[in-house]
């Protein structure tokens, strides 16, 4: 079995997402192409300097912009927002695929209107499909059915439920996306027929598959519960095990070891494959909080030596750093974190407190990289940089 130095394995993963920028991957054929590689990428309407989607593309495609990420859900719709892991945005053609996710998810939709007292939604499911079949591209403001009341959590109408539900089963599409504000349509009309073709995968074939997928997204995973196998079908350890090790006999997928980690490990076959040489320049790039890389924290603890946690949800008083915190990675190394202040509050791109990792000293390369990352940074947002080491 293969045994790579952390160095080693950490050159290679940052290689594989193009973190260190050896491919020239640029606009939107440079989305499609990363997009292709990881499947998928993580979803989150907050939005402090950049939404986690766009954070996740900004760090592996030149001069990226949000409007790219856009045309290719919304215009040319190859790409499409729904539950993986969990909400996420995925390659259009893989929607067939994903029936057997989505008929699991649906379930848990319905334990969710349970708890909510909101199952009445599910008599209104027809009546609401044949609105959005004959008025066209719907958002929940469009159309009200059924009772509506006043509510912290959830949906406050029923036919905003309903449209949820059906989009969840998959016969709605998000089509438009204002803001937060999503608008469906029917999935005939958002995607080719090609893609809607019915799934024929045995169970088999459908879990080699999807480990297969889940392993591109990451680029490698060890065989512990964690963030990178989060989602139905994939969180069971000894079904993942079974799986992984028929892979492997196979030759579909990869397994190794890590210096000094006793725990075995599991790559794509592209992530096993020589990429570019050295990159001839040092770099740093900002990362987004629900990154790909750090879909499994405590794995990303013992590859990179790097501890993370997200603390949006933390109360203010018990958090260790800030409210929306990004890593920074400097060539094979994560040194530092910053939480930038809200972007659409300053109008520049602002940072409120930077932390430097313990045992970093940084040097004038090291200094010079970060702030040539400040600045491309700012190009993404598109707003001047007040930013200052």
């Amino acid at each position: 079995m293969k045994v790579y130095s952390k160095n080693e394995v950490r050159k290679k993963l940052l290689q594989y997402h193009n973190i260190d920028g050896n491919e020239k991957l640029a606009g939107t054929d440079g989305v499609r192409k990363i997009m292709k590689r990881l499947g998928s990428i993580q979803y989150d309407p907050l939005n402090v300097a950049g939404r986690n989607a766009d954070l996740v593309l900004q760090a592996r495609v030149d001069d990226y912009r949000a409007e790219y990420l856009y045309s290719l859900l919304y215009e040319e719709h190859v790409l499409l927002d729904g539950f993986d892991k969990e909400m996420c945005i995925y390659c259009a053609e893989d929607f067939s695929r994903f029936s057997r996710v989505r008929k699991e998810h649906a379930k848990s939709v319905v334990n969710t209107l349970k708890y909510r007292g909101q199952t009445d939604a599910l008599d209104i499911l027809e009546e609401v499909l044949e609105f959005v079949t004959e008025h066209g591209i719907t958002g929940t403001k469009d159309i009200s059915i059924g009772e509506v009341r006043e509510s912290r959590w959830g949906h406050k109408k029923l036919s905003s439920a309903a449209l949820d539900y059906i989009y969840h089963i998959g016969k709605l599409c998000v089509a438009d996306r204002k803001g937060t504000q999503k608008y469906f349509d029917l999935t005939e009309r958002v995607l080719p027929s090609d893609f809607r073709e019915t799934d024929s995968m045995t169970l088999e074939e459908f879990l080699d598959w999807y480990i297969i997928r889940r392993l591109k997204s990451v680029g490698f995973i060890w065989n512990k519960n964690g963030g990178a196998w989060q989602g139905h079908f994939l969180d069971d350890k000894e079904v993942r095990k079974k799986v992984l090790e028929r892979l492997v006999e196979k030759g579909s997928i990869q397994k190794f070891q890590v210096e000094d980690i006793p725990e075995e490990f599991y790559a794509c076959n592209e992530f096993a494959e020589n990429f570019a040489g050295d990159r001839q320049k040092d770099y740093a790039r900002f990362l987004a909080p629900l990154d790909n890389i750090m879909w499994d924290r405590t794995m990303l603890e013992k590859v990179f030596d790097f501890s993370y946690r997200w603390e949006v949800y933390t109360p203010v008083a018990k958090r260790k750093y800030g409210y929306y915190v990004i890593p920074v990675i400097y060539n094979n190394c994560f040194v530092a974190r910053f939480e930038p202040e809200p972007v659409n509050k300053t109008g520049c791109f602002r940072i409120k407190n930077w932390w430097w990792e313990d045992g970093i000293c940084p040097d004038e390369k090291m200094k010079n990289a970060v702030m040539d990352e400040m600045l491309r940074f700012s190009r993404f947002l598109q707003v001047e940089c007040a930013g200052k080491l």
